[in-house]
């Protein structure tokens, strides 16, 4: 039974796709350890950022081996230990016994963990829910390099300066819908430095990056959504100039984004003079105006 570290997901991806054919006895053990780790408990603490996903990581190795050596006899497969800290077994049973044996340690391990956090299923019978997962699992690595970009607390730090020492504006657009990106690209590309983002875990990345001036931000994005994003720049910066966009405006999600620290809401489809007005509604834009670095109302065709 062969424990798997670097690039688990790509791995992950790639064994579903050579037995999603062939899954005949093979049998898949979520053990879902990333649930110990809470998005807000995260980002609410940045001077503890590091520290809390070390002792997570930790916790899960220690895991990860104890459940490699209860089946390192009489299974082959392999264990996947994933960046969020989840961990998922695949392993190939020969016959009824080897079956009973592997609910046994199943059992065993998820005695563990909470209720609610283990599960283990034939692997041909969840194949596209597992499939489903290898994405998801993909995308979380991307969300914990996010999660370290926060702890960098000099690059943090400097981001009002960053923003203050520029010339021009930079307009962060974070939208997943290829229609919409474009189409905002088009109006705010000639004008402004753009940074386009299509998920969550890139913009929060990339904010720290860039420290834009404004940021229109989807509400509803892939993984991390448009709330935890907004709650993780505030966290970086509390005096970041962020707009919620949404096809809906459903009045719950207006307010719980007013109370996170958006100073706006977009609805979709907006006009182009719409956005622009928004644009120019960012104190760090008007600041730049009123100081002619960056040219005067001229500069917005």
């Amino acid at each position: 039974m062969e424990l798997i570290k670097d690039s688990a997901e790509h791995y992950f991806l790639t064994c579903l796709d050579e037995l999603k054919d062939n899954s005949n006895r093979w049998f898949g053990l979520f053990f879902s350890m990333s649930k110990t780790l809470s998005h807000q408990d995260l980002v609410s603490d940045l001077p503890m950022i590091f520290d809390k996903i070390e002792t997570a990581r930790a916790k899960r190795d220690v895991f990860a081996e104890e459940l490699q050596a209860a089946l390192q006899d009489g299974f082959d497969g392999s264990i996947c230990v994933f960046t969020d800290m989840d961990i998922f077994v695949i392993a190939h049973v020969k016959d009824s016994l080897a079956q009973k044996a592997l609910e046994d340690v199943f059992k065993k391990m998820a005695a563990r963990l909470p209720a609610g956090m283990s599960d283990m299923d034939v692997l041909g019978r969840q194949m596209r829910s597992y499939q489903k997962l290898a994405d998801e699992k993909i995308l979380s690595v991307r969300k914990f390099s996010a999660y370290e970009a926060m702890a960098d607390k000099h690059k943090v730090s400097s981001i009002s300066a960053r923003r203050k020492r520029r010339e021009d504006p930079v307009v962060m657009m974070v939208e997943d819908d290829r229609f919409t990106a474009h189409y905002a690209s088009t109006i705010l590309s000639s004008d402004f430095e753009l940074v386009m983002c299509k998920d969550g875990e890139a913009a929060v990345k990339d904010y720290i990056e860039h420290a834009p001036d404004i940021v229109f931000l989807d509400i509803h994005l892939p993984g991390l959504s448009g709330h935890d994003v907004l709650q993780s720049i505030q966290a970086v910066d509390s005096n970041a100039f962020v707009v919620m966009l949404s096809v809906d405006s459903v009045r719950e999600n207006i307010v719980n984004a007013s109370r996170m620290g958006a100073r706006k809401f977009l609805k979709k489809p907006f006009t182009k003079e719409r956005l622009i007005e928004t644009v120019k509604n960012s104190p760090y834009v008007r600041e730049l105006m009123r100081g002619d670095r960056a040219g005067t109302d001229q500069m917005f065709h």
